[in-house]
């Protein structure tokens, strides 16, 4: 909970220098409507995918603060995605989260797209009734909206952390909710499907009584229940803890929102300098002067463990996706280089925020299959890849007292993690520093780990002596300024 208000903190500091608000040139960075498999719309079940809106950051290209216009540009980018909606983050009852919300909503409204919305409250406050007037105003003003999410004829509406805001205690958390919360929205004729993000089963080692004890503690008080797993999922026991959450929520006869995600560096705003205002790796406090903490996702190979788990163990009625745009964290929005816009970012050397369109165009794939309950049916030979651009090893030059970055789900390679999507098998073949290996991989989905040498990183599938795809993606570098842990993805299809 305070890794996200620390990012929503910096975006403040941003847009208050000036930083945010002023919209670069227009680009255009929504998938293309072609892809990779044949498109079905056939969706059973209303089954729906959301990803985390940060909405103190609001769009790439502006900020919170950024014209409307730049809020429709967000959807479109989401919908070419496959996303349904989002799950709107408030942090505070100030006039930065008002302006902003009204503007999102009025973007769903004018594009009349479909696009959905709802809150997942946040609030770094203490001031409890603050906190209860504002959920109450919110949902007055919005849960009847044409744009906002209704499930089961009720507005949706979650709470980060909610088992841990009063005393980091769950029983006084529950206590709250049950005497102050629940009664204020009744009084308000608000009657919601309460969805939270619970944190206590995690830090009781994802034990199944634990999760248990979770589901009966809240009972007739939230008709479901969420975990927000990016830190170890899909590897170190998050997969295990999503799904030993999903039974209970199941056998109480109460809904699952599960999540995905594609990476996790938490503390990135510890590994560079202050002067870059949106991600300062030298705060006022000694005690910060470290770096965070980095779990390791495996790209297109971890992705698909995380639909296998949704699809076949966990069948959630929502996916969240973590995030959208807390690119102090984690975002998975498809834009080329925060670098190159005006929000926060600016002073950020250009190629240290990395592309997250290769993962993005590889997830469209699972969402389809998640939605419609049929694989999709490769069309066109395909090959992703997700890496990072150094090894764990180097140490970097010009932050020569920090220590090196924490691996929280170890052990982690400095590998290339490499996904084809084929019509039929084929040869993958690699040549990452000068050193090249070659692949057999099956039709299908296939995935392919190679270890990675520092120089130009070159791919290629070939099938019956013909050279299908081609493609580079960006060099490993042998030496570092700032430690960068965001992986690089990217992708290439046949014939486009």
């Amino acid at each position: 909970m305070q890794f996200k208000q620390l990012s929503c903190l910096l975006a403040g500091i941003a847009a208050s220098a000036g930083i945010a608000g002023a919209p670069a040139p227009e680009k255009d960075f929504r998938l293309p409507e072609e892809t990779f498999f044949r498109q079905n719309t056939d969706f059973r079940d209303n089954r729906r995918v959301f990803a985390w809106y940060m909405v103190c950051i609001g769009p790439y290209n502006g900020g919170w603060d950024a014209p409307v216009e730049e809020y429709k540009k967000q959807i479109r980018m989401a919908q070419s995605m496959g996303i349904d909606g989002f799950g709107l983050d408030v942090m505070r009852p100030n006039r930065q989260y008002k302006e902003a919300i009204a503007k999102i909503f009025q973007a769903a409204r004018e594009l009349d797209s479909g696009f959905k919305l709802f809150f997942k409250f946040d609030y770094g406050s203490r001031d409890y009734e603050e906190q209860v007037a504002d959920m109450v105003a919110l949902l007055k003003q919005y849960g009847q909206d044409k744009c906002y999410e209704q499930y089961q004829g009720k507005p949706l509406a979650g709470y980060y952390g909610v088992d841990l805001v009063i005393e980091e205690n769950p029983s006084k958390s529950v206590k709250w909710w049950r005497d102050k919360v629940a009664p204020a929205l009744k009084a308000a004729n608000l009657d919601i499907f309460f969805v939270p993000t619970t944190f206590v089963q995690a830090r009781k080692g994802g034990r199944q009584e634990a999760v248990d004890a979770s589901v009966a503690e809240w009972g007739d008080l939230a008709q479901g229940m969420s975990i927000w797993q990016i830190q170890t999922s899909p590897f170190g026991g998050g997969l295990q803890l999503l799904e030993r959450q999903a039974q209970a929520q199941h056998k109480a006869g109460k809904a699952w929102m599960t999540t995905v995600s594609f990476h996790y560096w938490w503390g990135s705003n510890r590994s560079v300098p202050t002067s870059w205002l949106w991600m300062p790796g030298r705060p006022l406090k000694p005690e910060f002067a470290k770096n965070g903490t980095y779990y390791e996702h495996g790209g297109g190979k971890g992705l698909e463990l995380q639909w296998r788990s949704v699809m076949e163990v966990q069948k959630p009625e929502w996916v969240m996706l973590l995030t959208w745009n807390d690119y102090n964290e984690s975002y998975i929005e498809p834009v080329d280089d925060y670098k190159n816009y005006p929000n926060g970012t600016s002073d950020a050397p250009r190629g240290w925020y990395k592309p997250m369109a290769g993962l993005g165009e590889l997830n469209r794939y699972f969402i389809q299959h998640y939605k419609t309950g049929v694989q999709p049916e490769i069309t066109a030979d395909s090959l992703f890849w997700c890496y990072r651009t150094s090894s764990q090893k180097l140490a970097a030059s010009a932050d020569p007292d920090r220590p090196p970055v924490k691996i929280g789900n170890g052990p982690v390679g400095d590998d290339l993690y490499l996904t084809t999507a084929l019509t039929a098998p084929a040869e993958l073949r690699v040549n990452s520093g000068g050193r090249e290996t070659r692949h057999s991989v099956p039709a299908g989905i296939g995935q392919t780990v190679v270890p990675f040498q520092p120089g130009r990183q070159q791919f290629s599938l070939w099938r019956d002596g013909k050279k299908l795809v081609e493609a580079e993606g960006e060099p490993v570098v042998d030496a570092i300024e700032f430690y960068c842990y965001w992986p690089t993805t990217g992708y290439a299809t046949a014939g486009r």
